[in-house]
């Protein structure tokens, strides 16, 4: 069925994009460039298009993301896309490097400390992400190239993250949606219900840690940004999302609310009680999304993303039907149930160093629709453009969650990506202390007090 993206439906994403993350959609533990040999000296593809350019002039845009997992649906959708765009566009040749989530996001920083030569466009985070980059004045600002066609394409409130002193540096692609999955089977075998309150959810955890050889939680806190979803979604149910948006923007201090306190001990209540596993710090991301789709685990925060991976992840062995998700469950006493973490922030970016700026820029807002039409059509984000999609394909997951979403009205984004650099790691590596046996709440508010409120 072909039909307009609803606006409707995806009202509460768009106007309420304040603040997943910098790996958001990020997976893999590999390296690799893409081009279009195969030569055995790199993993690099290189895709050769053309441009709208009135010149014959052959030139290279060199593009950046962080889907470096074959297995990764999204890095499937940019190859089609780039693949279309050079088949229409014959003098331009998209050379991609890819590296995996946390290594992209050291080897973009690096870069960017000088002209990062290397890069033309580039796969990034907006909201406090790239206002680093925008103050620095390391950006292109695309509004020169902004047509009435395109800005007639994008949906209210999709730009939010993107928009800095009054310039347009980035357009949407997607937005997602943090959800609770929960393997409805290993559920049923633990004697659980599936939690829609934090009571619930503990009570779930301490049934499941009886199941052999199953975790309750999936966490992935290896990787930090995993462990701050825990945090992060707790977090918004104690504060509220209005709150949440207020401290990451500076309007009040961290701490000053209790219930930050609140959320650092919830997470180690369920650290305490098994919901983790034994080590939970041993294992990433990719682990843990291995450890819900291989049956090993009961229960996974992630984005709604998530989702694809689900149906499409040739390791999976659980019954994708048998996935239910949910929303965060509820603090009682606390919260707005139509809070939720999620919204627009994942796009592609064009360095402002780049020789050839005004393909560089028709490529970054090529890319960005196709990505937004791809990712909607695949059950993997929620498109920002107001444009023909097919919804024949999209899992009946993804339809669960986009039921969840058209409930949300306020929204808070994944913490990385609105606080500055540093205050963002800290956050993530603070958050990391609460799934250890020492972890102590204190010194846990003390630091994020410490780095936020400056």
């Amino acid at each position: 069925m072909k039909k307009k993206t609803g606006k409707k439906i995806l009202s509460a994403v768009l106007a309420a994009t304040l603040t997943v993350s910098l790996a958001a959609c990020g997976s893999s533990g590999k390296t690799e460039e893409t081009t279009g040999n195969t030569s055995n000296d790199t993993a690099a593809t290189t895709i050769e298009a053309s441009t709208d350019s009135s010149s014959d002039e052959k030139i290279t845009l060199n593009v950046w993301h962080q889907w470096s997992n074959d297995t990764n649906e999204l890095k499937k959708l940019y190859d089609i896309a780039v693949g279309n765009y050079m088949s229409e566009n014959p003098n331009v040749t998209i050379n991609t490097q890819t590296l995996d989530s946390e290594a992209y996001k050291t080897k973009i920083s690096a870069e960017f400390t000088g002209d990062a030569s290397g890069i033309d466009v580039f796969y990034y985070w907006g909201a406090g992400t790239a206002k680093k980059l925008v103050n620095a004045d390391k950006l292109l600002p695309l509004d020169d190239y902004l047509t009435d066609e395109v800005t007639g394409k994008l949906l209210p409130g999709s730009t939010n993250a993107f928009i800095y002193d009054g310039k347009t540096y980035s357009l949407p692609s997607f937005s997602w949606y943090m959800t609770l999955f929960c393997n409805q089977e290993l559920f049923d075998q633990a004697g659980a219900t599936i939690p829609t309150t934090y009571d619930e959810l503990l009570d779930a955890s301490q049934k499941l840690s009886q199941l052999d050889g199953v975790t309750p939680i999936a966490a992935g806190a290896k990787d930090g940004w995993n462990a701050a979803f825990v945090y992060q979604a707790l977090a918004m149910r104690e504060v509220g999302a209005e709150n949440v948006n207020k401290m990451l923007n500076g309007e009040v201090p961290f701490g000053e609310d209790a219930g930050y306190k609140a959320a650092a001990e919830k997470v180690l209540e369920l650290y305490n009680a098994g919901a983790f596993g034994k080590n939970p710090l041993e294992s990433g991301n990719d682990d843990a999304n291995s450890a819900f789709i291989t049956g090993k685990a009961g229960m996974r925060i992630m984005g709604s993303w998530f989702a694809n991976q689900v149906y499409t992840d040739d390791t999976a062995t659980i019954n994708p039907d048998k996935v239910v998700a949910v929303k965060i469950p509820m603090i009682t006493g606390t919260g707005n149930e139509s809070d939720y973490c999620g919204g627009f922030i994942e796009s592609f970016w064009v360095n402002k160093s780049t020789k050839y700026a005004d393909e560089a820029a028709k490529f970054a807002i090529y890319i960005n629709e196709q990505m937004g039409k791809a990712a909607y059509e695949t059950g993997t984000g929620f498109c920002g453009w107001d444009v023909e999609t097919d919804e024949s394909n999209i899992n009946p997951l993804f339809i669960q969650i986009k039921d969840l979403v058209s409930e949300g009205q306020t929204s808070v984004l994944a913490w990385d990506t609105s606080l500055d650099a540093n205050p963002a790691t800290i956050h993530n590596e603070q958050v990391q202390t609460l799934f250890a046996p020492d972890a102590d709440v204190d010194t846990f508010i003390e630091e994020h007090e410490a780095a936020i409120n400056q």
